[in-house]
């Protein structure tokens, strides 16, 4: 594909079950683009799969006018959606280079696994203040989804993109699989997403989780950027890390994934306030921006 509408095709960013992303490049603005194009593919498309092409279809129209209508500054925005050539919908969003696994390496826990990796890919933390500050940031984007009934249900580093490769803000993708509250193609006894990062009741059933879920997904998410480590099997406390953070800090991760989603905050804004309030020193004052939620069509330019 050399051209998507006015874009440019530089090369394949992405290919997913249900879509390929595109580096691309806007002519008119003379600026690179990543350019989502839905595509099945894989054990997504033919008979034996779980969705037909239609509901993989109406997911991803779903997708692009939800990220067309928050106003966040931790979610990534939608510019445009158009319809390919070939009769296959598009939608146009900014090229951000990094994700958080620049910062924290790739999740490999094997020691001979890891020690084939460059450096710069090998599993790492971040200092605790950086990663206060990513946890902050995505939590304010849920906060977002979960005040309108939404739950994102894929939160791990990939979808936690990064403005640059080290210390960028955060903009969260990805929201192809966002459970919506009237969703009425939801199936039971199946499970979506990335299984070391999501909660006990997901891996049984997706369809029934709610704000829970992405709390449970955080906290994991939180655990590896400050320990290094994922979360699986009989994990010990961040405490046995020797992560030099407030005590409030470990005790409300762990709390955050618990097996019984009933001992977790129930949602990203109580576990958000409750950070806040256990965290101290410098970026307890960097409190992130509650997220706002406006029409497009009041948007101004």
């Amino acid at each position: 594909m050399e051209q998507i509408g006015k874009y440019l095709v530089r090369k394949v960013l992405i290919s997913t079950g249900f879509s390929t992303i595109y580096l691309s490049f806007d002519p008119d603005l003379e600026t690179e683009v990543a350019v989502k194009v839905f595509h099945v593919k894989g054990e997504n498309a033919g008979p034996k799969a779980k969705y037909g092409e239609a509901e993989w279809r109406e997911r991803f129209i779903r997708e692009a006018r939800l990220l067309a209508n928050l106003d966040h500054p931790n979610i990534v925005p939608v510019k445009e959606m158009a319809t390919t050539d070939d009769g296959r919908p598009y939608f146009v969003m900014p090229f951000i280079k990094a994700n958080l696994i620049y910062e924290i390496g790739r999740d490999v826990m094997d020691a001979d696994a890891i020690a084939r990796l460059p450096e710069r890919e090998r599993p790492k933390r971040v200092a605790p203040a950086r990663a206060v500050s990513i946890l902050r940031q995505v939590l304010g984007a849920l906060a977002a989804l979960h005040r309108l009934g939404l739950v994102h249900r894929d939160v791990k580093p990939g979808n936690v993109l990064l403005t640059r490769g080290q210390g960028g803000s955060v903009r969260l993708c990805d929201f192809g699989m966002v459970k919506f509250p009237d969703w009425k193609s939801s199936r039971a006894g199946i499970w979506i997403g990335t299984l070391d990062y999501i909660s006990p009741e997901q891996r049984e059933n997706a369809t029934a989780v709610d704000a829970r879920a992405d709390v449970y997904s955080t906290g994991a998410l939180a655990y590896r950027m400050l320990t290094g480590k994922l979360p699986v099997g009989a994990f010990p406390p961040i405490g046995e890390h020797g992560v030099a953070v407030p005590a409030g800090v470990p005790s409300l991760i762990m709390k955050a994934l618990s097996p019984d989603k009933a001992g977790r905050p129930k949602d990203a804004s109580e576990m958000l306030r409750r950070l806040d309030q256990a965290w101290s020193g410098p970026a307890s004052r960097a409190r992130q921006t509650v997220a706002r939620i406006v029409p497009a069509s009041r948007r101004t330019s």
